[in-house]
């Protein structure tokens, strides 16, 4: 039924938003199982000959993708766990940032701000995640990258599953790391990207995504699939305090429209640039979040490629979320929590 509900969300808002493609994946947060992956535009399989051959594989665990603001957890997970900084710790913000002749921005213009790394996330700053960057530097970057599964297999074994890019730290032009601190300058899959919120969700502790329970012998008995144990990427203490700040981004910051009335969500939105053939060209807007945030029950990520009507993930890709995320939540029978999000200072 989680299935049914994300196929039918998904291929509403690609035909809604002239969009590309798009999907949607669905995990249990503490275990890594898949509920549901949905992908649109799909094919009749009774009509199998004249179905479009791009429309036949997964999406979900082949395409690849720049994942834009949504790669800001890596980011200010790693700070935080290393040490440089926590939600209130504060930067000064300017207009533009300019680095061996590269010029970065944000998606609307502004005079200085005065952010803290709560109000850099919230409002999903290039700029200021790119000087909290700076407090690790990119060695500890690209380590905790790896870390969190990007640039390799997720471990389901699904056929023509990607890997992902990553470009190794020798390779790094001047304007590498400044880009991967924000999400871009590098390829993730739907679901690795789904698999890094997973691991906040679940305390800092990585799971192994799977599909399959177990299997029916012939005598009828059950038999366990078999299950890898987690990996911690960082610490519980750190998962929860990211785990507040990306609530704080669907309280006070762009992921408004994912809110779900009664439960605590915490998301990330994301509007990031396309790449094709080594250039930019339109965008691939997101959106992933958890819920209960207090004690999360699924992780939802949803992808817009390449959308004509809208572009910003919080319009496109945060009412699919909202939808999905309400119906697995009911049909998983997981109540409110009744506790209230902390409210974490955007400025200082």
């Amino acid at each position: 039924d989680i299935q049914y509900v994300a196929q039918q969300a998904i291929t509403q808002r690609v035909d809604e938003a002239a969009a590309d493609s798009g999907s949607v994946t669905v995990l249990e947060a503490k275990t890594g199982r898949i509920l549901a992956m949905a992908t649109a535009p799909g094919f009749n399989p009774n009509d199998y000959a004249t179905a479009d051959r791009a429309n036949l594989g997964n999406r979900i665990t082949s395409d690849i993708y720049e994942p834009g603001s949504t790669g800001k957890v890596i980011t200010t997970a790693a700070v935080i766990e290393k040490g440089k900084a926590d939600p209130s710790s504060q930067v000064v913000v300017p207009p533009v940032l300019t680095r061996d002749g590269h010029t970065t921005n944000d998606s609307e213009a502004h005079g200085t701000l005065r952010m803290t790394l709560n109000g850099v996330l919230a409002k999903s700053s290039n700029i200021g995640t790119i000087l909290f960057a700076d407090k690790i530097g990119g060695d500890t970057l690209y380590e905790y990258m790896k870390k969190f599964g990007v640039a390799a297999p997720t471990g389901l074994d699904f056929p023509g599953e990607s890997s992902g890019l990553l470009p190794s730290p020798e390779t790094w032009w001047a304007t590498t790391f400044p880009a991967l601190a924000y999400g871009q300058g590098y390829s993730v899959t739907s679901l690795q990207i789904a698999n890094v919120f997973a691991t906040i969700a679940n305390d800092g502790t990585r799971n192994v995504p799977r599909l399959i329970d177990g299997y029916v012998n012939p005598d009828g008995t059950f038999e366990a699939a078999p299950t890898q144990p987690g990996v911690r990427v960082v610490s519980a203490r750190t998962a929860k305090t990211v785990s507040q700040m990306l609530e704080n981004v669907v309280t006070q910051g762009t992921g408004k429209p994912a809110a779900i009335p009664g439960y605590r969500v915490a998301g990330k939105t994301s509007t990031a640039e396309r790449a094709i053939n080594g250039r930019y060209s339109g965008y691939n807007s997101s959106f992933i979040g958890f819920a209960p945030a207090d004690d999360p029950a699924v992780v939802v990520q949803v992808l817009l490629e390449n959308p004509r009507n809208g572009k910003y993930g919080s319009d496109l890709g945060g009412p699919v979320f909202k939808t999905v995320a309400t119906y697995s939540l009911e049909k998983l029978k997981v109540p409110p929590t009744g506790t209230k999000p902390p409210s974490l200072p955007l400025t200082w």
